[in-house]
C-alpha cells in the first residue's frame, strides 16, 4: 500500500538537504564599498551600481580597488540598462551604492567579510526551514542575559537595508543587575549579515517601589502605582487572566482570512491609581509572525533581481524608500484611545519592530478622570498580528535622563575580542556577524546598584540572506503591490498566510542557528 504523503514528508525533506550539500547554487550577493568581495576569487562578473542609476558590469578578473576608487574592464549601462559604451573603467567609491555579484553558497566568505544581502544556504538550513521558508527564523540581533534562555531584547528590526539604519531602545525589563559587571550575549540566529554600529546600555535609577518605562518620544518616566486593569474585553471575550501581570501567558488571536490589515479592538477598565499627577498606559506586547512573513513574501518578489532594488534602496530612491517604510509599517502599532467624557480621545502609540522578545513601552494618556471614576482605556490593533503579554495603569513623575554605558570587553568563543570592542566602541566602524555567531557583552556595573532600570541600546542595519526556495517566486507586479498597494496585498495574502498561521510558531523557532 502507499505510503500516505505525511509520513513522506520527512524523508523527502531529508531527502532535499542531503541534495542540497552536494548542488552548487548560483544566487546574487551584494557588497559594500568599505567591505568588497575578494576580487581574485569572484566567480562571475561584477555588478557596480552607481548612485546616479546606471550600472558597470565588470569582467570578473582584472578587477582592482584602491582606497578611492575601483578599476576594471567592462561595459557601463544606462538607467534604462541600455548598452553606453565598453572599456577601461576607474569607478570613485564615492560614487558607487552597492557591488553585486553570484556566487557558490557560503556562510563565512574567505578573505575581506562580505557584506551578503542574498544567497541560498540550503545545505545549512535546518529541515523546518527547508519545510516553509517563509517561516525562518529571523529578526536582527537578538540579547540574552547570561544563563537565560528567554530572548531580553532584538535590536534595530526596522533596518533592513544599511539607508535604514537606525538606533532602537529596548526595555531590558528581566534583568537584573548586581554589584558585578552586568553582561549580555549578542546573537546572530538567523539567516541574516548585522552589521552592529553601537551597543550600550542606558541606565536609571527607579524611584521607590516603582519602575523607569521608555516612551516612544524618547523620554524616560519614573512610573509608580503600577496598577493591573479590572476588566479586559476583545472580540473574542474575556482578556483580563492574559494581560495582568509581565509573565509567560500572552493575548493574541487569529488573523483575519480576507485581510491582514483587518483591526480589532481590546476595551480595558482601570481604577484610578493612588496619587497625583499625569497617567500613563504600560504596554508589553511584541509581533507575532505576520510582519516576518510579509517581509519575506517581498524578497520572494524580488527574486534575483533583489539586489537592483537593493541598489536603488541604498541610493535613496525616494520612491521605493517610502514604499519599503509603508510596507513595513502598515500592520500599524497598537494605537491607544481614552474614554474623555463621551468620546474616545488618541492618546498614543505602542509600536516595537520584532517577533522575538517582548518590549514595555509606556504612552502617556494624561490626567485621571474627573471625579475620581474608572479610567477606561481602548487598544486598536491589527488582528492577529500582536501578542500582548502585559497591560497597566501608572503615575509618572517627570522625565529623567539615563547615563549611558559602553562596553568594556567583548568575548567570542571564550576570548577575549579586542577587534569586536573597538569596533563597537568606534563610531565610524560596525561590528559585522554572520549566522551562528555569539559575542558576550560586558558593561560597567551601573553607578545605582540593583536599584537600577536598565534599558538596551543599540544601533546598525542587517540584511536578510535569500532562499533559494524564493528566486522561482520573483514577480515585480505583485512587488508593486505590496510596496505600493499594500492594503491590497495584505488582502491577497491574508489566505496563504492562514494556510500556515497554525505552524508558524513552531516552525520560526526550530530554524534558529547557533542554539
Amino acid at each position: 500500500r502507499a505510503m500516505p504523503y505525511r509520513r513522506l514528508r520527512p524523508l523527502i525533506l531529508a531527502a532535499a538537504l542531503l541534495c542540497g550539500c552536494a548542488k552548487t547554487v548560483w544566487t546574487p550577493q551584494v557588497a559594500t564599498p568599505a567591505a568588497p568581495p575578494a576580487y581574485q576569487s569572484l566567480q562571475s562578473s561584477l555588478k557596480v551600481h552607481l548612485l546616479s542609476g546606471e550600472m558597470v558590469v565588470l569582467a570578473r578578473t582584472g578587477i582592482a580597488q584602491t582606497a578611492t576608487a575601483l578599476t576594471g574592464t567592462g561595459v557601463l549601462f544606462d538607467l534604462n540598462r541600455r548598452r553606453v559604451r565598453g572599456g577601461l573603467f576607474v569607478i570613485p567609491l564615492d560614487s558607487v551604492a552597492l557591488l553585486e555579484t553570484e556566487m557558490r553558497s557560503s556562510i563565512h566568505p574567505a578573505g575581506l567579510p562580505i557584506m551578503v544581502t542574498w544567497t541560498a544556504l540550503m545545505s545549512v538550513i535546518t529541515i523546518a526551514c527547508v519545510s516553509d521558508p517563509k517561516s525562518c527564523f529571523g529578526s536582527c540581533p537578538t540579547f540574552y542575559a547570561d544563563g537565560d534562555s528567554v530572548p531580553e531584547a532584538e535590536g534595530f528590526s526596522a533596518s533592513i537595508a544599511r539607508v535604514l539604519e537606525a538606533r532602537d531602545v529596548d526595555a531590558l525589563f528581566r534583568a537584573r543587575v548586581s554589584g558585578d559587571p552586568f553582561a549580555l550575549t549578542m546573537r546572530n540566529e538567523a539567516l541574516e549579515t548585522h552589521a552592529v554600529r553601537h551597543v550600550r546600555i542606558l541606565a536609571v535609577p527607579r524611584p521607590g517601589g516603582g519602575r523607569v518605562l521608555a516612551a516612544a518620544d524618547g523620554r524616560f518616566y519614573p512610573a509608580t502605582a503600577i496598577a493591573p486593569p479590572d476588566r479586559c474585553t476583545a472580540n473574542d471575550g474575556d482578556c483580563l487572566a492574559e494581560v495582568r501581570a509581565f509573565d509567560a501567558l500572552e493575548r493574541r488571536s487569529l488573523t483575519d482570512s480576507t485581510d491582514l490589515a483587518a483591526r480589532e479592538t481590546v476595551e480595558l477598565e482601570f481604577a484610578a491609581p493612588a496619587g497625583t499627577g499625569p497617567l500613563g498606559l504600560v504596554v508589553g506586547a511584541r509581533h507575532t509572525y505576520v510582519s516576518t512573513y510579509l517581509f519575506y513574501q517581498t524578497l520572494a518578489w524580488m527574486g534575483r533581481r533583489a539586489g537592483e532594488y537593493t541598489a536603488a534602496l541604498e541610493r535613496g530612491d525616494p520612491r521605493l524608500v517610502a514604499g519599503v517604510r509603508i510596507a513595513f509599517t502598515v500592520l500599524g502599532g497598537i494605537d491607544v484611545a481614552v474614554r474623555d467624557g463621551g468620546a474616545w480621545r488618541d492618546a498614543g502609540r505602542f509600536d516595537e519592530m520584532g517577533p522575538i522578545a517582548t518590549d514595555v513601552q509606556v504612552v502617556p494618556i494624561g490626567a485621571a478622570p474627573e471625579g475620581g471614576g474608572p479610567v477606561r482605556v481602548r487598544l486598536t490593533l491589527a488582528q492577529g498580528s500582536w501578542r500582548t503579554n502585559w497591560v497597566a495603569l501608572a503615575r509618572l513623575g517627570d522625565p529623567v535622563t539615563p547615563d549611558t554605558l559602553d562596553p568594556v570587553g567583548v568575548m567570542r568563543a571564550g576570548r577575549a575580542d579586542t577587534a569586536a570592542l573597538a569596533a563597537l566602541l568606534d563610531p565610524t566602524r560596525y561590528l559585522v556577524t554572520y549566522p551562528g555567531d555569539a559575542y558576550r557583552i560586558t558593561f560597567a556595573a551601573p553607578r545605582s546598584g540593583a536599584n537600577t532600570e536598565l534599558f538596551l541600546d543599540t544601533q546598525g542595519y542587517y540584511y536578510e540572506w535569500m532562499r533559494g526556495a524564493w528566486l522561482r517566486e520573483e514577480d515585480p507586479a505583485l512587488l508593486a503591490e505590496v510596496l505600493f498597494e499594500p492594503a491590497v496585498a495584505l488582502r491577497r495574502l491574508a489566505p496563504a498566510f492562514k494556510l500556515v498561521e497554525p505552524v508558524m510558531e513552531r516552525l520560526f523557532w526550530a530554524s534558529r542557528f547557533g542554539r
